[in-house]
């Protein structure tokens, strides 16, 4: 059994130290790309960088293919996992926020950043929030456990529900961002850690 790397970041607003907090160094090129991930999941041409909260900064663009609109959570029978137990995924970042439309229900987006790919995003009712958390953490803990994931597998999860409403135009984009900064960072401060007596870049 491997032992993997893994945290919960548990955010209720946005860090702009967090975010601030992305090198250049952890932008993947497209050869790296092509060496993550199955042949079916390979990109071509990654999407263009988006800006990153601070001025001057910039991260991979929002991943390709995201839909027009989530998938009902409970047209998902129970039980089905999130995060599907698979060598090729890399990492599982999961970011929940309040529906753009309706204060009283949320989107999910979960993230393989690290092969910079949309997973799933869903919407549901804050009622059935308790059902995706659960099944998240069941996701986690087959990946966890399981022989066939990559060493530098890791997850995190975010979440701001019961808020003010954000926009719905750029929420999928807005997600990215919590999702890759969570990830940049993680990496920045526990994976890869600096050399004794300096201090992580900021």
């Amino acid at each position: 059994m491997k032992t993997l790397r893994s945290a919960l970041l548990c955010l209720v607003t946005l860090s702009t130290f967090a975010a601030c907090g992305v090198d250049s160094i952890d932008q993947a090129s497209p050869e790296t790309l092509e060496s993550l991930g199955s042949v079916s999941q390979q990109a071509v041409l990654p999407p263009p960088p988006i800006p990153n909260y601070c001025p001057g900064t910039t991260i991979p663009g929002t991943p390709w293919v995201i839909p027009t609109a989530p998938t009902a959570l409970s047209s998902i029978p129970n039980g089905t996992p999130m995060y599907p137990n698979s060598a090729s995924l890399l990492s599982a970042y999961t970011v929940i926020v309040t529906d753009p439309n309706d204060a009283n229900a949320f989107y999910a987006f979960g993230f393989d950043v690290r092969a910079q790919r949309l997973i799933f995003w869903v919407s549901g009712a804050k009622t059935e929030l308790r059902r995706l958390n659960s099944q998240l953490a069941t996701d986690i803990t087959v990946l966890e456990t399981s022989s066939g994931i990559d060493l530098g597998f890791s997850w995190g999860s975010s979440g701001q529900v019961g808020g003010p409403l954000i926009p719905r135009p750029g929420v999928a984009e807005g997600a990215w961002k919590v999702a890759f900064n969570n990830w940049a960072q993680l990496d920045n401060y526990l994976i890869s850690p600096p050399a004794p007596g300096t201090a992580p870049v900021q």
